[in-house]
């Protein structure tokens, strides 16, 4: 059995802006590579050039989403990120991106914002696939 071993310094990192995260302190988060999603949404997300898209995802510790993305070859700017206090807080952001494959670990329990953006020169169309566990939800697209 293979699993995710999200080591503590790597938490900790994601918990000041990198990703979702826990305590310094904490142990490593083991988490199953062969578990059963509670859900999985499976979408093709039309993208006209400069258009942003923002979808909900709701949940907290212990919980978790795997985020895979793809646009076919052509760049997507994408981030994840929550809206505590009045505040934004990016959990991680990458752009120019061709595919998307990341393990979120919500450091709070709160609604997550996936935004997707097209900064390229012509239309595209995201494959998007999120595999949740534990409590999370998916409220889609706002």
């Amino acid at each position: 059995m293979r699993a995710w071993v999200v080591p503590p310094l790597a938490v900790a990192a994601a918990a000041c802006g990198h990703g979702g995260g826990a305590p310094a302190d904490a142990a490593p988060i083991d988490v199953p590579e062969d578990a059963i999603p509670r859900a999985v949404v499976t979408e093709n997300v039309p993208l006209v050039v400069n258009e942003i898209v923002e979808a909900i995802l709701n949940g907290g510790p212990g919980d978790y989403a795997h985020l895979v993305m793809s646009a076919g070859g052509a760049v997507l700017d994408w981030n994840l990120h929550g809206h505590a206090n009045g505040g934004t807080q990016i959990v991680m952001e990458e752009l120019k991106v061709t595919s998307v494959d990341y393990l979120f670990l919500p450091s709070a329990k709160a609604d997550w914002y996936l935004l997707l953006r097209n900064k390229g020169q012509t239309d595209i169309t995201v494959q998007l696939k999120i595999e949740l566990y534990g409590e999370m939800t998916w409220s889609g697209w706002q």
